[in-house]
């Protein structure tokens, strides 16, 4: 048997617009929903709260799924970015920053001058939907506020990380002062400290070790040796000083106190290779409780996503956005089965009685339910209001509920196909069972115009190609006396074998 590969030629893909892409993936949908009928109903009865946070080992404090992300947002955005997602219509509960954005200090007075802090005449008062509650013996009748910030690799060693984490509570002072007794509704703030890097690369093109030790003020540079001198063990002494901090100031030694002071809900850290974690767990006497790295090593690094599960660790993905939708116009089809998932979740959505207004539901707010839905934790960054409301814990919370086993399986074809910039196919091949050679039509879904699209197929040989759902081929053989006509049924990432025969 002789088997050959076929690409459909680019002139008879170039017309497949998103509008084309979306009917082809409806088509798609209407394929596999004979065998999907059954929804996950458990997940419907849980609240909101029970579907955006995920437990932390050692603390009572969940985190929160869904948060938001400022670290490069200009600084003149920030109060205004702030205010607009800590509002009860979008009730983000975590912020996250970086000590190296020098925007702390700007991130602590918006939380402080946000309406949903400061008392907005009891409007914040809601459930604890998107956010984890307080400690039972919380004072607060409002859900708590965390921030994510991190050490950066300049100040890696013991001595400079109790430094940075000083500043970085320092810079945040004025959200832990609008949160004290002094405000009829005070917030809880829960503080998040991870080591951003576990050393300076100068392999990576952004990185400047020597530069950026040479530009610390003299006083930080008297704390310890330069850390990129020591890359392998400088993060060792950094861990053993984020242990003391968060043994200093976490929730069981402060959590029942009106909050007059930071409280430490969890460390961990951020872009550590699986080696250096490792070494981590091997000698921490507190484990990492967070990480946070890039949105491809949930698809593309399998060996340290089973580890950080292994060891209870939970993974809180960044560049989710830029990285998977900014490359849509290079996976149209992959884009398109999003698009698709949006309007059915669209459609659920607005047939349901809903207190509020209608969630926004876009391709965006899909993408992020995969991995909420997948206990990941996400912090896409919006200065526009239609984003941030995609991007809102309810309108995520509208979507998870309703993701089906079909659902996953979909977008675990379309979300690393659009990370990798390649587009998604059905792939179908047909089986020459006549005596005689044959060759293969794809039929125009407009015009009904017969496209040649195989070589001659012998008798006894396979003709492969990938294709998109729905589309419909034709095979003759070589004096057009038998006709056969064939329909794609698969959906994509999914195969379809054809017989022509008598």
């Amino acid at each position: 048997m002789i088997t050959t590969m076929f690409h459909l030629p680019p002139q008879l893909t170039k017309w497949l617009s998103y509008k084309t892409i979306l009917l082809l993936s409806l088509l798609s949908l209407a394929a596999t929903a004979a065998v999907d009928t059954q929804r996950n109903d458990n997940d419907s009865t849980s609240s909101p709260s029970d579907l955006l946070t995920i437990p932390l080992p050692n603390t009572p404090i969940p985190l929160p799924l869904v948060g938001m992300g400022i670290g490069n947002l200009p600084h003149d955005l920030i109060p205004h970015v702030v205010h607009a997602n800590l509002r009860p219509e979008l009730d983000v509960r975590l912020i996250d920053t970086a000590h190296a954005s020098r925007n702390e200090r700007i991130l602590g007075e918006a939380i402080a001058s946000s309406p949903a802090v400061a008392g907005d005449g009891g409007s914040a008062k809601r459930s604890t939907r998107g956010g984890s509650a307080p400690p039972n013996d919380d004072p607060s009748p409002l859900p708590p506020i965390h921030i994510v910030t991190k050490v950066w690799y300049t100040h890696l060693n013991y001595e400079r990380t109790k430094l940075s984490i000083r500043e970085s509570l320092t810079e945040l002072q004025a959200a832990f002062a609008a949160t004290s007794t002094s405000h009829p509704d005070p917030r809880r703030i829960y503080v998040h400290m991870l080591l951003h890097w576990p050393r300076c690369d100068d392999s990576i093109p952004w990185m400047n070790c020597e530069e950026e030790e040479n530009a610390l003020p003299p006083s930080v540079r008297a704390l310890g040796p330069p850390p990129h001198l020591d890359k392998r063990n400088a993060w060792k002494e950094s861990w053993r000083a984020m242990e003391e901090v968060f043994d200093q100031y976490n929730v069981k030694r402060h959590g029942g106190e009106s909050q007059r002071q930071p409280i430490i809900a969890s460390i961990g850290v951020s872009n550590f290779e699986l080696d250096d974690m490792k070494e981590l767990m091997a000698m921490a006497k507190v484990k990492p409780q967070v990480y946070q790295g890039n949105a491809w090593k949930v698809f593309h690094d399998p060996y340290m996503m089973d580890f950080l599960r292994e060891n209870d660790v939970v993974f809180q993905a960044y560049g989710v956005m830029q990285g998977i939708l900014g490359r849509k116009n290079e996976s149209p089809a992959a884009f398109g089965m999003l698009l698709t998932m949006a309007e059915e979740m669209r459609e659920i959505a607005n047939g349901q009685k809903l207190r509020n207004l209608p969630p926004v539901i876009t391709e965006a707010t899909v993408l992020l339910a995969y991995f909420v839905h997948s206990k990941i934790g996400i912090i896409p960054r919006a200065s526009s209001s239609t984003h941030q409301h995609e991007n809102s814990p309810a309108s995520i919370a509208a979507v998870v509920p309703h993701l089906t086993p079909s659902h996953i399986r979909r977008l675990e074809i379309a979300i690393p196909a659009l990370m990798r910039g390649q587009d998604v196919h059905a792939s179908i091949s047909f089986m020459n069972d006549l005596p005689g050679p044959i060759q293969v039509h794809w039929i125009h879904p407009e015009t009904e115009e017969e496209v040649l699209v195989s070589t001659m197929v012998h008798s006894g040989a396979v003709e492969v190609m990938n294709t998109h759902p729905g589309h419909r081929f034709v095979a003759y053989d070589t004096e057009r006396v038998v006709r056969r006509e064939f329909v794609v049924e698969v959906g994509y990432g999914e195969r379809q074998h054809f017989h022509v025969e008598l």
